[in-house]
């Protein structure tokens, strides 16, 4: 008896170390699934991080080219100037500015606008001296848009 049960504790530890064999090439496939999930995820956290900083640097271009023309467009307005009186005989003057001659039926051609991966949708200039520019980004439904007045101080 005492033999049957040193052969039975051979053949056990026999099928352990077989059973350990299998069990960590599964362990090791577990593992690499695993961890490639974590890699999916910081790919994905970088595209998006990249796309994030395409939208800011086409946004700082888009406000840069409104504010440049702007600045041009209250350079070289045309001022009147008017006078008028109040109930109590005071003089009021008043300064306004003409922005009818900047409207621009090629607003995109004026302001240079150069959008990364994407394209300016409308642009548009008013005869109050209002800037507005949409863009969209070609690889998302993403759209922007920054709208500027001339007239404001």
């Amino acid at each position: 008896m005492h033999k049957l049960s040193k052969s039975r504790l051979k053949s056990s530890k026999i099928s352990s170390k077989n059973d350990q064999r299998g069990s960590t090439l599964v362990e090791v496939i577990v593992a690499i699934f695993v961890m490639s999930f974590g890699v999916m995820a910081l790919m994905l956290a970088q595209i998006n991080s990249v796309n994030v900083s395409i939208n800011s640097a086409n946004q700082s271009e888009v406000t840069r080219a409104v504010q440049n023309y702007v600045e041009e467009m209250r350079a070289k307005s045309k001022i009147s100037i008017t006078e008028t009186e109040d109930s109590n005989g005071s003089k009021i003057i008043s300064v306004n500015r003409d922005y009818s001659s900047f409207q621009s039926a090629d607003c995109k051609t004026v302001l240079n606008v150069n959008i990364v991966n994407g394209s300016v949708s409308s642009c548009s200039i008013s005869a109050d001296g209002t800037i507005e520019v949409k863009w969209g980004a070609t690889a998302s439904d993403s759209s922007f848009s920054y709208k500027l007045q001339a007239g404001q101080e």
